[in-house]
C-alpha cells in the first residue's frame, strides 16, 4: 500500500501518474492519493487517511455479500479506491469543482482514469447539493454511505443535509469536526449542534481520529443505521409513487420487494449493487467513460428480457446488469426487446451529456416511440 521505488517505476511506466495536482494551486489535499493500490502522494498535513479507512473497515468487513458504497464529497477518492481494491463492492463517488475547491472534481476524474486496474468505480462529477441528495435518496439505496467532513460546509442547511444523507442507504458513516480553539465561535456552535443532532438520531461512535488542525483534539467518526426501508421513485425520471418498493437489507443479503400492478403476490428480487444508468446520466456521470458504457450496453443484449430499457440497467463500474426480468406490465410474450434499432437508440442516449437532453430523449425516443 505504501510508496516504494519499484511501484513508482511501474506506475510511471504505465503513464498513470499524470493527474491534476491541486496543491500546486494552493488548495489543500485532504486525502492520500492512491493509484493502482499504491499511495503516490501523501495528504497535506496530518490527515491520517489510513487511520480513517481502518475505522471504516469495521463496517465493510461485516459484509458477506456484494455491496455498494456512496462516497459523498469524495475528495481524492482514497476511501473508495481502497474499498474497490479490497472488497467485492461498487464504489460510487460524488465530487465536483466548487467554490471552496474549484479543481477537486477535475482532479478526481483524473484519478479515476489513473486507477486503470479498477472496474468497479463510478464518479458523479458534480458539486454536492441538497436537491440532488434528496432525489438520489428517492430512487437509490446504498449499503454504505460515507459523509466524511462535509455536513458543516452547508452552514444553515446542515440539518436538511444530514436528514437527506440518512435516507441514502443502510449504514451511514459520518465524520464531522469537533469544537476547536482555532475555530470561530460561530463555527463551534455549528459543530456542537451537528454532533448533538447525530447523537439524537442514535449515532454510535465508530472510532476517533486526530484533527489535523489542532494538537490533542480528536474527532468522532459516527455510525448510524438508516431508517431507509423503501424507494419512492422507480427511477430518476418518474414522479414519486405510492407503489410499494420495500428494501430488506443486512450483512448477508439485500432484496427489493415490489407489488406489480394487478398482481396478487409480491415479487422479491436480489438487490443489484451500483446505480441505475438513468441516475448516472442525469447526475453528470463522468466515469466510467461513455465508450466503456456503450460497450457494456452492447454486452447485455438479451432478447429474452421483455423490458430492455435504460432504466432497467444497473451500472456497476465498467459493466451493466439487467433488472426487472419478466416484467408482467409489458406482457411476457411482448414488451420492449433488444432489437438492433433499440440498441442503436440506447447508444445514442448514452452519448448525450446534458441532463435535459437525456430526459427528452428518454421520453420521446425510448418510451413514447
Amino acid at each position: 500500500m505504501f510508496f516504494n521505488r519499484q511501484s513508482f517505476f511501474h506506475l510511471r511506466h504505465k503513464n498513470t501518474l499524470s493527474f491534476l495536482d491541486i496543491t500546486k494551486y494552493g488548495h489543500e489535499q485532504y486525502q492520500d492519493i492512491i493509484i493502482n493500490n499504491v499511495v503516490v502522494k501523501k495528504a497535506s498535513g496530518n490527515h491520517e487517511t489510513e487511520t480513517r479507512y481502518k475505522i471504516i473497515q469495521e463496517v465493510l468487513n461485516k459484509y458477506r455479500r456484494p455491496f455498494d458504497i456512496l462516497d459523498i464529497g469524495a475528495s481524492q477518492g482514497y476511501f473508495s479506491f481502497r474499498a474497490a481494491y479490497d472488497y467485492d463492492c461498487v464504489c460510487v463517488m460524488i465530487e465536483g469543482n466548487n467554490q471552496a475547491y474549484p479543481k477537486v472534481g477535475s482532479q478526481l476524474l483524473d484519478l479515476c482514469n489513473a486507477n486503470d486496474t479498477l472496474e468497479n468505480i463510478i464518479l458523479l462529477n458534480k458539486e454536492v447539493t441538497l436537491k440532488d441528495l434528496l432525489k438520489l435518496g428517492e430512487c437509490e439505496s446504498f449499503s454504505v454511505v460515507l459523509a466524511m467532513n462535509i455536513i458543516h460546509w452547508f452552514g444553515p442547511q446542515w440539518r436538511e443535509i444530514t436528514d437527506a444523507i440518512l435516507k441514502l442507504g443502510d449504514n451511514i458513516i459520518i465524520e464531522t469536526p469537533p469544537e476547536e480553539d482555532c475555530a470561530s465561535q460561530e463555527q463551534n456552535i455549528l459543530r456542537k449542534s451537528i454532533e448533538e443532532y447525530l447523537l439524537f438520531r442514535k449515532a454510535n461512535i465508530l472510532g476517533k481520529v486526530p484533527r489535523h488542525t489542532s494538537d490533542n483534539v480528536m474527532a468522532n467518526i459516527y455510525l448510524l443505521e438508516s431508517e431507509k426501508k423503501r424507494l419512492t421513485r422507480k427511477h430518476w425520471l418518474v414522479p414519486q409513487t405510492s407503489d410499494h418498493y420495500t428494501i430488506t437489507s443486512n450483512y448477508e443479503a439485500k432484496t427489493i420487494t415490489k407489488w406489480p400492478p394487478h398482481a396478487h403476490t409480491a415479487k422479491v428480487n436480489d438487490w443489484k449493487s451500483g446505480i441505475n444508468l438513468i441516475t448516472f446520466l442525469m447526475y453528470n456521470g463522468a466515469y466510467p467513460s461513455r465508450e466503456k458504457i456503450e460497450a457494456a450496453v452492447k454486452g447485455i443484449q438479451d432478447p429474452s428480457h421483455n423490458d430492455w430499457t435504460v432504466n432497467n440497467m444497473i451500472l456497476q463500474g465498467d459493466r451493466l446488469s439487467l433488472i426487472d426480468w419478466d416484467d408482467p406490465v409489458h406482457g411476457l410474450s411482448g414488451g420492449r426487446r433488444s432489437t438492433p434499432k433499440v440498441l442503436k437508440t440506447h447508444l445514442r442516449l448514452v452519448g448525450l451529456r446534458h441532463p435535459a437532453k437525456v430526459e427528452n430523449y428518454f421520453w420521446d425516443r425510448l418510451v413514447r416511440s
